[in-house]
């Protein structure tokens, strides 16, 4: 289960990620965040994923697209205090991890 809190400050994006980030919780992403970014012209997304417990290959590939739709709008993604298993597991998908 994925607990996704939000808050939006100018063009700036706030989320903190809970729980595990997988299969079927992507449709979060997928659904409700990429479309409001793309409507609201969000150019800064920064991601809290301290209670971030677990991710798996459709929860990197959520990431990676929430990151190309921010580039696309020239807008940057910052993941920060991820625990060291997960960053493990996102080396190779470029992700500016704080």
């Amino acid at each position: 289960m994925l607990i996704l809190q939000i808050e939006e400050q100018q063009e700036n994006l706030y989320a903190k990620l809970e729980g595990k980030l997988t299969h079927k919780e992507t449709y979060q992403f997928d659904h409700y965040l990429i479309p409001y970014i793309e409507k609201k012209k969000v150019r800064n997304f920064i991601c809290d994923c301290q209670k971030l417990h677990k991710i798996d290959t459709a929860g990197k590939y959520a990431l990676l697209k929430m990151k190309l739709t921010l580039k696309k709008h020239k807008g940057t993604f910052l993941l920060k205090d991820v625990k060291e298993n997960i960053k493990k597991e996102l080396i190779g998908y470029r992700m500016r991890i704080q």
